[in-house]
């Protein structure tokens, strides 16, 4: 049984109240699990129950960010700004990255945090359940064998990565915590940083698809981006997140994710026939007026006419007038190409990562471009070719296999090995 802390929180007077609520934490997130001990919060255990009704989005990139999304929002680390959590991290002295702080270290930090998230949006944030829904999900992510301790760095990097803000701000932000007193970091920093971002869709069964555990390729692949110098610079990680690497797609992803949860589109599905459509919405560059909502694209259903390796443009935000003239150039210019034009000219719009343990990449029948909002925009790599500086190329790894139901914690390699999953190839036109 689950004993939560705030049961005797306002039977006891000041010190002594916070004195046991310590304690019990301490207790029933660290101790040994036996027939009577629950490693999750009852909230959390409901949380992670809830997520599996994200299991049918096909895509993994979107799947993944859109459990990451809704356990960002039960956290209310959607309401934490990144510059709020930098100085958190300077008021705790959080310097050391190697130290190991304690489950009560942990919650004086997190206290902190929801203490000014509360004054702020009083009808939002319950403090002592966000501290202890936070400091279960960090436990979960970080110490799967309930040590009781967490490194510096990884509850930085997993306090970063929920956290609100500019993406490039954030990617900068990241790379801060690891780089030397130059502001450069080696192969080993970079490695740090990897391996505790991909615990965040480890812990959620979905690392395969991002490469596996082993960050080895995704450090080896940075270094030789910037021609295997010895030490990378802030403004070179951000160039190599731009190209969105395959380890680290579901940050990018989850930002879209977000941008697109308000937005409505005059346009109507030519599926489900939704007007309008709320949320992504999908624009065929092959037919005229063919739109898809987020529902249908996810579940990869499609009209008769339109096979699944046309290209479609992604949209988070309305379409302006320039993007739908564009648009229309770019139908009425495949209206001229051949199906076996968009099957041979496939690109990786995503920067593959190649593993041992999950084999080659593999096509997709997905093709797809996206468009994202100002505030979320990445500017375009000089290796992809763009007809204007505004488009990128969205491109999400796709499971070809159904994962069998997993528990959220303690996930082990061994089921990469038996899965095989495959990344998908999504093409620019």
């Amino acid at each position: 049984m689950f004993i939560h802390q705030s049961v005797f929180r306002d039977s006891l007077p000041g010190l002594q109240r916070e004195s046991v609520c310590v304690e019990m934490r301490e207790q029933q997130l660290i101790l040994h699990q036996s027939q009577t001990t629950c490693w999750d919060h009852p909230k959390m255990t409901e949380l992670y129950h809830s997520l599996s009704d994200l299991n049918n989005v096909r895509f993994s990139a979107y799947r993944t960010a859109m459990k990451i999304r809704r356990l960002q929002k039960a956290l209310c680390l959607d309401l934490l700004d990144l510059s709020v959590a930098q100085s958190m991290f300077q008021q705790h002295k959080l310097t050391v990255n190697s130290q190991q702080l304690t489950v009560p270290e942990v919650i004086n930090c997190l206290t902190s945090v929801y203490d000014g998230l509360e004054q702020e949006h009083k009808d939002l944030v319950n403090v002592p359940l966000c501290v202890d829904m936070c400091l279960n999900w960090l436990l979960n992510v970080y110490d799967t064998g309930r040590s009781g301790k967490i490194r510096v760095l990884s509850m930085k990097i997993g306090l970063l990565s929920l956290c609100k803000g500019h993406l490039e701000e954030k990617y900068k932000c990241l790379f801060n915590q690891v780089s030397s007193a130059g502001d450069t970091c080696d192969q080993r920093q970079l490695g740090l940083l990897l391996h505790d971002a991909i615990q965040i869709p480890r812990q959620l069964g979905e690392v395969a698809a991002f490469g596996g555990s082993n960050i080895e390729p995704s450090v080896r692949s940075c270094f030789q981006h910037v021609t295997n110098k010895v030490e990378l610079e802030p403004r070179q990680f951000i160039d190599w997140m731009r190209l969105e690497p395959q380890s680290m797609v579901w940050l990018p992803v989850l930002h879209r994710v977000a941008a697109a949860e308000t937005a409505k589109h005059q346009a109507k599905c030519n599926i489900c026939k939704e007007f309008p459509i709320v949320g992504f919405r999908y624009r065929s560059l092959k037919h005229f007026n063919y739109d898809v909502c987020q529902s249908c694209f996810f579940s990869g259903r499609t009209a008769k006419g339109h096979k699944l390796n046309y290209p479609m443009v992604e949209y988070c935000t309305p379409t302006t007038s320039g993007e739908d003239m564009r648009d229309f150039t770019k139908v009425l210019k495949n209206k001229f190409r051949s199906k076996k034009y968009f099957a041979k000219h496939p690109r990786l719009g995503y920067l593959p990562v190649q593993t041992v343990l999950e084999g080659d990449n593999m096509e997709t029948p997905v093709t797809l471009i996206s468009m994202c909002p100002e505030q979320y925009e990445l500017s375009p790599s000089p290796q992809l070719s763009h007809d204007d500086t505004h488009s990128r190329i969205g491109q999400y790894a796709s499971r070809y296999v159904t994962l069998p139901t997993l528990q959220y914690t303690n996930h082990t390699d061994d089921l990469l090995c038996s899965c095989h999953l495959r990344i998908s190839v999504i093409a620019d036109v």
